[in-house]
This record gives structure tokens, C-alpha cells and sequence, in this order.
């Protein structure tokens, strides 16, 4: 099934002109280190969880999951409609996964055992992203977490390939900032804890498994 959400309609579609390409474009610069990240901690997730994900782009890195896994309840929200339409194709097999054409704001009003923000995070200030792990608290079931794979900033190689990917994104209209957060510190920032940690491409890629103490959250 699939859904338009209409509350947020600036902010959509903006990864349109590369959808075609950005699979392939990944798999050039970072070889399989982005599929690897996106995947290493779908070995956690229970067999009858629901899930929400927050921007899962085309959805190659869920295929292998859902096959594993086909009693899984997904919620897919996606900015871009290309990468949705994409998405629906590669996971067409399955009957238990609801595509929402939207963003952070459009996100349906239940609770989930597992929230997934892959490359997500990286595209908002240090202050949204406070406020999006707010309401990802919010969001999860007691015993929830949240997967985040994304960019960090650990040495100069990094420094210089995270220039060159922001101005790229600056350039075709992506995304409105110009550095990357510090993501990891805003996400505990809001009383979650990380349990599983895993880097790929030389330190440049980081996977984590956070988890809330709701009681100190709310």
C-alpha cells in the first residue's frame, strides 16, 4: 500500500534527480561498506517486530531481511517519490509493508519495536536532530531501539570526502545544511544509550544500536 502524506510537501522529493543513479554511485565511491552497514544489526530484530523506516531510500539493503523475516511489519516513509517507487518494486513480494510517501512528519500514530534511520540523520542540524530523538523516544516500545547508520568525522580523509559529498548535495538541492552533525552526541543527548557499535570504510561509516530509558526520557 502506499500513501502521500500531504503535511510536509516542501520538503519532499528533493532526492529526485538522483534516485536513478544513487545506489550505483554509492556502490562506486564506498563499495559495499553502505549495504553492510545498513544490514549488520537486522540480525537483532524479532520475527513478528514492527518497524518503522525513516527514509529507506530504494530498499535493496531489506530485501534479504524480508525474506528472513516476512512476518515483519514495516511502516516505509521516503521523501522522494522515485526512491519509493523504487523501494515498492524491490520489495513487492511482501504484503505486510505500508509505503508512505513523506517524511519525519508524517509518521503514523502507533508505537514500534524497531525505529531504522539509515543515512537519515546526517541532512539535519544538531538541534533537530535532538528533537527527532525526541520523538523517536516517543515512538518506541519499552525494550525499542533505533538503528542508525551514518557518516562520522574522525580524521582529515574524512573531513575532506564529507566537503566534497555536502557541496554535491548543496549543489543539486538535496539538502539545506552544510556540515555534518554530530549525530551520536545529539542522539544520547536525549537519554539513549548505544549498545551495539560497528565501523566500516576505514572509520568513516558507523552503525549503532541505541536504546531509551523512556522513564528518564518522558
Amino acid at each position: 500500500m502506499l500513501l502521500d502524506a500531504m503535511s510536509n510537501k516542501p520538503s519532499l522529493n528533493r532526492f529526485d534527480k538522483i534516485a536513478p543513479f544513487y545506489d550505483g554511485m554509492t556502490k562506486l565511491i564506498f563499495g559495499g561498506s553502505i549495504l553492510k552497514a545498513q544490514r549488520i544489526h537486522l540480525r537483532i530484530i524479532p520475527r513478528e517486530a514492527s518497524i518503522l523506516v525513516l527514509g529507506g531510500g530504494s530498499g535493496n539493503w531489506l530485501v534479504d531481511f524480508l525474506k528472513e523475516k516476512p512476518t515483519c511489519k514495516i511502516w516505509y516513509v521516503e521523501a522522494s517519490l522515485v526512491m519509493l517507487e523504487k523501494a515498492t518494486q524491490k520489495l513487492n513480494f511482501s504484503n505486510n509493508i505500508q509505503f508512505i510517501h513523506g517524511t519525519h512528519l508524517d509518521i503514523p500514530k502507533t508505537e514500534f519495536d524497531v525505529v531504522i534511520t539509515h543515512f537519515f540523520v546526517d541532512m539535519f542540524r544538531e538541534d533537530q536532530i535532538m528533537e527527532l530523538a525526541q520523538q523517536m523516544s516517543a515512538k518506541l516500545k519499552i525494550n525499542g531501539v533505533w538503528l542508525v547508520a551514518d557518516f562520522v568525522n574522525k580524521n582529515y580523509w574524512h573531513r575532506f570526502l564529507l566537503w566534497l559529498m555536502y557541496r554535491f548535495f548543496k549543489i543539486i538541492d538535496a539538502i539545506d545544511v552544510k556540515s555534518l552533525p554530530d549525530w551520536d552526541q545529539a542522539i544520547r543527548s536525549k537519554h539513549f544509550t548505544v549498545g551495539e557499535c560497528n565501523s566500516f570504510y576505514g572509520q568513516f561509516i558507523q552503525s549503532n544500536v541505541y536504546s531509551c530509558d523512556k522513564k528518564v526520557a518522558t
